[in-house]
């Protein structure tokens, strides 16, 4: 079976057979946002690696090479939100460069990566340079601390619990078509897509007043609350009417031709927080986050779109799946 046959999570499955069970101070490995180390003084740390690849997550004709840099680290830093995490972090940066790049380009894409990195504490600790004859691609591995003794996980949803979402969807995505479309970069309408903002902070607080289970929204929310599903066993109903749109998505997608919920539903990289907590919590994560209650977990499996009567409608294409054949 090929690669593309078997889809990125088909191929991620099979090879954390191979892997084997977390044990002694990896405290927890493949298949979540990041694994989680303990250190010999009992400190946990999250540590994950994301890469962006010309022609598949950016294209430098509407991507300005700050933006790139200030994205690859903090879609690094979502891993870490989505964990629970929000202490000080170090960053490994991988270029691969063909040579035909100029040094200008990496001098300012490397301006966005340590402008992000001074706001969200982090330190850039060193890296690689590597050729890469066919594209240009950053790749950075990051190790962030994790506050007290526990972690959110992608397998910490049991039935009866509520699902909430941090701030609002589907902007990143249409701020995607908006640049396809020949939309400036500098326009306020890409901000969402070119400049991610990692929910560190909600991630911490979070985990401190109780939410068991977490995931950001990278892939798009029906995709990502599957993960949820899949990792913890357990069915999500998801109610269409609490979907957070916000007024700036709305008008752009009017403008674009293009259904608002269904960018808020499937279309990605928005990086807000999917959590899950205890009915009871979910008044205090609402009001301290801020977050809105968009569903509920189930026994039974996968996800299943509610309106506002309860019947179950169905849901459009979910989202970003590398190697997916049209």
């Amino acid at each position: 079976m090929k690669v593309s046959e078997s889809g990125e999570f088909g191929l991620i499955r099979a090879l954390r057979r191979l892997t084997g069970a977390p044990e002694g101070d990896l405290l927890l490995g493949a298949g979540d946002d990041a694994a989680v180390l303990r250190d010999g003084a009992g400190r946990r740390w999250a540590y994950t690696a994301d890469a962006l690849v010309e022609g598949v997550h950016f294209d430098p004709s509407y991507t300005p090479w700050y933006s790139l840099g200030f994205k690859a680290l903090a879609v690094n830093l979502s891993d870490l939100a989505a964990m629970g995490g929000g202490g000080p972090s170090f960053a490994l940066v991988v270029l691969g460069l063909c040579g035909e790049e100029e040094v200008s380009w990496m001098e300012e894409m490397y301006r966005g990566l340590s402008d992000c990195a001074r706001r969200f504490n982090c330190r850039v600790a060193g890296g690689d340079v590597v050729r890469s004859p066919e594209r240009t691609f950053v790749s950075v591995s990051l190790l962030g601390a994790l506050d007290g003794e526990g972690f959110l996980v992608r397998g910490g949803a049991r039935p009866g619990q509520a699902v909430l979402v941090t701030g609002t969807l589907g902007e990143s995505w249409l701020g995607l078509q908006f640049l396809m479309r020949g939309g400036g970069p500098d326009d306020h309408r890409a901000r969402r897509h070119l400049y991610p903002e990692p929910r560190l902070e909600e991630g911490r607080r979070a985990l401190r007043l109780g939410a068991t289970g977490a995931i950001d929204v990278s892939d798009g929310l029906l995709r990502d609350v599957g993960h949820i599903c899949e990792e913890s066993g357990v069915g999500v109903d998801i109610f269409l009417e609490n979907i957070p749109i916000s007024d700036a998505a709305h008008r752009l997608a009017e403008e674009l031709g293009l259904d608002p919920l269904r960018a808020a539903l499937a279309g990605g990289e928005d990086y807000e927080l999917v959590l899950i907590a205890d009915q009871r919590l979910a008044p205090l994560l609402v009001e301290e986050l801020p977050a809105t209650v968009i569903g509920r977990v189930r026994e039974g499996e996968g996800v299943a779109l509610l309106d506002a009567e309860g019947r179950v409608v169905d849901a459009p294409e979910t989202g970003y799946e590398h190697f997916r054949e049209a």
